[in-house]
């Protein structure tokens, strides 16, 4: 839809490395990527969490692009489910759905989506490279071939589901 920018979300857990790793793209309703995070965080996450997780950082984000329409999609749909219905099953998780539903407040359209894993896979293998981060990475404009790639592969798989 015209005007709606769609943000895909995905996180990932290393035990091993004890690491938390999000992978986050931004697309004009073109289908154009505008902007990816990777973003890593050195703590045991819970998966259901660091999902949510993802989600209020790409709200975040949308939120200071100033973007008044976003639809988030991601792979999850139990946090899906746990955003809809306002309730969670982890009390852990509850802080972070409050902090989701306040941040609707700041955009004209909020919409959450599930989307299966085929079609996330740029997300999906953002969120595994940033568990191998020092820094967080972002890229707006330039992107890595891999990154255009893959968010292309998404969009047209995406859209054949339409």
């Amino acid at each position: 839809m015209e005007g709606v920018y769609k943000i895909n979300t995905d996180a990932a857990i290393s035990t091993q490395s004890i690491r938390t790793g999000k992978g986050i793209v931004a697309r004009n309703w073109k289908g154009e990527v505008l902007k990816a995070w990777a973003i890593m965080e050195e703590k045991l996450g819970e998966p259901e969490i660091e999902e949510a997780a993802a989600i209020r950082d790409a709200m975040q984000f949308g939120k200071a692009a100033g973007w008044g329409r976003i639809e988030v999609q991601l792979d999850c749909k139990n946090v899906i489910d746990c955003i809809l219905t306002v309730s969670c099953n982890n009390s852990n998780c509850v802080v972070i759905l409050e902090d989701i539903q306040k941040l609707r407040e700041f955009f004209e359209q909020c919409n959450f989506s599930f989307i299966h894993r085929e079609g996330n896979e740029v997300c999906h293998r953002l969120a595994k490279f940033a568990l191998k981060l020092v820094n967080d990475v972002y890229w707006e404009s330039c992107f890595p071939g891999w990154i255009k790639d893959l968010a292309r592969i998404d969009y047209e798989s995406n859209e054949l589901l339409l």
